[in-house]
């Protein structure tokens, strides 16, 4: 791996990144853990912009669609939409290419649509919200490690994640379904800290936190963000049997589950209200995924436990995170804290086992207590060691190394080089194409200015891309003579790609722009 493969431009970020989180583990290992936290937040941030900024372009296949909805929401909050002037007809049950978007939660999209009105229509305006957020959950990782096990694996586990191969990706927006998992994630996570919170303090505040970051995470990918209501009803009988049949047991879940319901209910029953069929055909297709397989994205039983490997790394890889989860769950400081990390993790790989549809990612919300888990086991390595070696700075120097060493290992450096830069043309998904495609778009702008245009015959994909980076409406094939009357009734210009194989139709109007490639 050479890092000449990146450009300055793009590498600047990485390095500043790893000063500043070598700085951060330093502090740490001196004693002054205020510090240290804040460098680990700006170095997990810098990570973050050195991952959404190596690609100029918005990622095929999930993060063009999100990208597209998330830019015609800051328009209109409450009208999610991917053709947002159908011009032409279209079938409402077809999420690639209708009016009315209901195929995800919203939330994640909201918050894109801020940022991009904000900070314009860019690839790094839309993936800014989860810059922000894997950099905070980060610093939740740090707290559920302190208060379930140890301060040092708390830190361990958070500087491992914000540096973690898979989560930069899904901020990077390439692998699917990046944004919305990477919303989860953090939803998720943060749901966690606060009940970890609330077991440790009993202050009710984080009651209401509670509620409000499960209902986010429902509102970002429906019921799985429930989760921590199935993990707390698991550990109320930890210490004792009988509270599973005390109601004032339950009063406290309650009063959360009552907030979640409070955030994510109201979405619900007003698109039912407003888009009553895009509506029910969205949640009929949700059910389905648990029992049919949707898409194609199919995979036997053993499909998320093989995931691993993507998202951690290989077989021996995936094997030491599985060590440092045992000795993370053993060390932990109440029998409550183990229950609820071991049946969180089970509940999740069970139920994803069993559902039909299978995505690598759809496990990835657990990751928060498998990088714990390594922090761990590290932690446990240092203080082992240390005890054999009477050496009164060894433990701060083996320390740092350790993680200095670790940390770049979990960000695989080189498996980004191959998909992020030119070196590897068969690896990077095309990259020079997309590429070309965005000089392309620059160009088409340049040719029809700022007019009311509908653009035909570029490939799919090409006409979600071009109507996020323009004002156009695009399509992905040879319009009809119907059609193009239908457009010419609107006060719609016409565009079209000439790829050279053009109906003579098509050809004989003057009126219709050609674009040569």
């Amino acid at each position: 791996m050479s890092m000449y493969s990146f450009s300055s431009e793009q590498i600047t970020p990485l390095f500043i990144g790893a000063i500043i989180l070598l700085s951060s583990i330093l502090f740490f290992n001196a004693g002054k853990t205020k510090a240290s936290l804040i460098l680990l937040f700006i170095g997990a941030l810098a990570l973050g912009f050195f991952m959404a900024n190596l690609d100029p372009y918005i990622m095929m296949w999930d993060e063009q669609y999100h990208a597209l909805v998330a830019k015609n929401l800051s328009a209109d909050m409450l009208k999610p939409t991917l053709y947002s002037h159908p011009i032409l007809d279209y079938d409402y049950r077809n999420w690639t290419s209708n009016h009315i978007w209901l195929h995800k939660q919203p939330l994640f999209l909201w918050q894109m649509a801020l940022s991009m009105k904000l900070f314009g229509f860019n690839t790094l305006a839309l993936r800014l919200p989860s810059i922000l957020l894997h950099a905070f959950a980060a610093l939740m990782i740090f707290r559920i490690g302190k208060i379930s096990n140890s301060e040092k694996t708390g830190y361990y586990g958070a500087l491992l994640f914000a540096a973690a191969y898979y989560p930069l990706e899904l901020l990077a927006g390439h692998f699917s379904t990046d944004h919305n998992d990477l919303a989860f994630l953090f939803y998720i996570t943060a749901s966690f800290w606060t009940w970890f919170e609330y077991q440790h303090t009993q202050k009710k505040y984080y009651l209401i936190l509670i509620g409000l970051f499960s209902g986010c995470a429902v509102l970002v990918k429906w019921m799985v963000g429930l989760l921590i209501y199935a993990v707390w009803f698991l550990t109320l009988g930890a210490n004792d049997k009988r509270n599973w049949i005390k109601i004032k047991s339950y009063l406290p879940l309650i009063i959360s589950a009552s907030i979640t319901l409070v955030v994510f209910v109201p979405w619900q029953i007003y698109i039912f209200l407003k888009y009553p069929l895009e509506a029910a055909h969205e949640f009929a297709y949700n059910t389905q995924h648990f029992f049919e397989v949707i898409e194609g994205h199919n995979g036997d039983m053993w499909f998320h436990f093989n995931a691993l490997n993507d998202i951690y790394g290989s077989t021996i890889v995936v094997l030491i995170y599985a060590v440092g989860l045992m000795f993370f769950i053993a060390k932990m400081k109440s029998n409550i804290y183990r229950i609820a990390t071991a049946s969180a993790i089970v509940i999740v790989y069970t139920f994803f086992t069993i559902a039909a549809t299978k995505m690598t990612s759809f496990c990835i919300i657990v990751s928060p207590f498998v990088f714990l888990g390594l922090g761990c086991l590290i932690d446990s390595a240092v203080a082992f060691i240390s005890t054999k070696i009477k050496y009164k700075q060894f433990e701060y120097i083996f320390s740092t190394l350790a993680l200095a060493i670790v940390a770049p290992l979990v960000m695989n450096i080189s498996k980004i080089e191959h998909y992020h830069t030119d070196k590897y043309p068969n690896d990077n998904g095309f990259r020079e194409t997309e590429l070309q495609e965005i000089k392309r778009i620059d160009k088409l702008t340049q040719h029809l200015g700022d007019e009311k245009y509908v653009v035909f015959n570029y490939t799919h994909f090409r006409d979600v891309q071009i109507m996020f980076f323009t004002n156009y409406i695009a399509y992905d094939f040879i319009p009809t003579e119907e059609q193009i009357a239908q457009i010419k009734s609107k006060k719609y210009k016409i565009a079209i790609l000439d790829d050279g194989a053009l109906p003579k139709c098509i050809i004989d109007k003057n009126e219709i722009v050609k674009i040569k490639r």
